[in-house]
C-alpha cells in the first residue's frame, strides 16, 4: 500500500523516538545494545549496533548536548609529520640509485 520511501520515513521517526527516549540526562548513558533492544521489543525491527549508534548520537545531537570525542583522537599523529617523516635508509637507497 505505501512505498519504499514512506517505510523508510517511518522506521526512521521510530527509531529517533526510541533513541530519545532512552537518551536522558536523569539517567545513565544508553548504549547501542539498549536502542536494538528496544526497537525489536516495541517495534519487531533488527537494528545494527552501527545503526543504534548513530541514532543515539542523533538524540543526543537533538537534545543540544555535544558528541563526546572518541577516546583516540588525541593519540592519532598529524597527517603532515606522518608524510614527510622519511626512514634515513629510504633517503640514502634513493640517493644511491639516482647515482648509479
Amino acid at each position: 500500500m505505501f512505498g519504499k520511501k514512506h517505510q523508510q520515513r517511518v522506521r526512521h521517526q521510530r527509531l529517533l523516538r526510541l533513541a530519545s527516549v532512552l537518551v536522558s540526562p536523569l539517567q545513565l548513558p544508553a548504549t547501542p545494545a539498549d536502542l536494538v533492544a528496544l526497537a525489536f521489543g516495541r517495534h519487531q525491527m533488527e537494528v545494527t549496533e552501527e545503526e543504534a549508534a548513530r541514532y543515539l548520537d542523533a538524540a543526543l545531537v537533538d537534545r543540544g548536548e555535544r558528541l563526546p570525542c572518541p577516546a583516540d583522537v588525541d593519540d592519532l599523529p598529524e597527517p603532515d609529520a606522518e608524510a614527510e617523516a622519511v626512514p634515513a635508509s629510504e633517503d640514502t637507497d634513493t640517493a644511491a640509485a639516482l647515482t648509479s
